[in-house]
């Protein structure tokens, strides 16, 4: 792949993550929520992995303090509620409540609907390759080496 088509690939991506974030800002205004506690909530739908402060903190990046904020603000609008974990009393575990999240479900569910449109537009062996690239681009996010402070 050539440098100027690599080029034009990270500077369509960029235009997606800008245009996405602010879609879901608008959302989370709607909702009353800062997209910061939106993104939160879709990971715990879309990760069963996370369900304690700690692990949104290490699967983010935000300090526990934020964590404990950014929780209480979606408690505080019924999106979800905090229990004891049965096995160990200190933890605490968060469960989404379904009935609550059900506007934000059937909201991103059209949107997931309207995409699988979109990809319908492609090969099924284009939408390989661009499965490959965001998983690369998501492993590269998650590494934070994007963002590391220069040498």
């Amino acid at each position: 792949m050539g440098e100027s088509l690599a080029t034009e690939v990270r500077a369509a991506l960029q235009r997606q993550l800008v245009m996405a974030i602010l879609s879901n800002e608008r959302v989370a205004r709607q909702h009353g929520l800062l997209v910061t506690d939106l993104q939160a909530l879709h990971l715990l739908v879309l990760r069963d992995d996370v369900r304690t402060p700690r692990q949104i903190a290490d699967v983010t990046g935000m300090p526990t303090s934020t964590v404990t904020k950014l929780i209480n603000r979606l408690e505080a609008a019924g999106y979800l509620r905090r229990s004891a974990d049965p096995r160990d009393r200190r933890r605490t575990l968060l469960e989404i409540v379904p009935e609550n999240i059900a506007s934000l479900t059937a909201l991103y569910g059209r949107a997931d609907h309207a995409l699988d449109a979109l990809g319908d537009r492609f090969t099924s062996e284009e939408l390989s390759v661009v499965i490959r690239y965001l998983d690369a681009v998501s492993e590269f996010y998650s590494l934070g080496d994007g963002f590391s402070p220069a040498p």
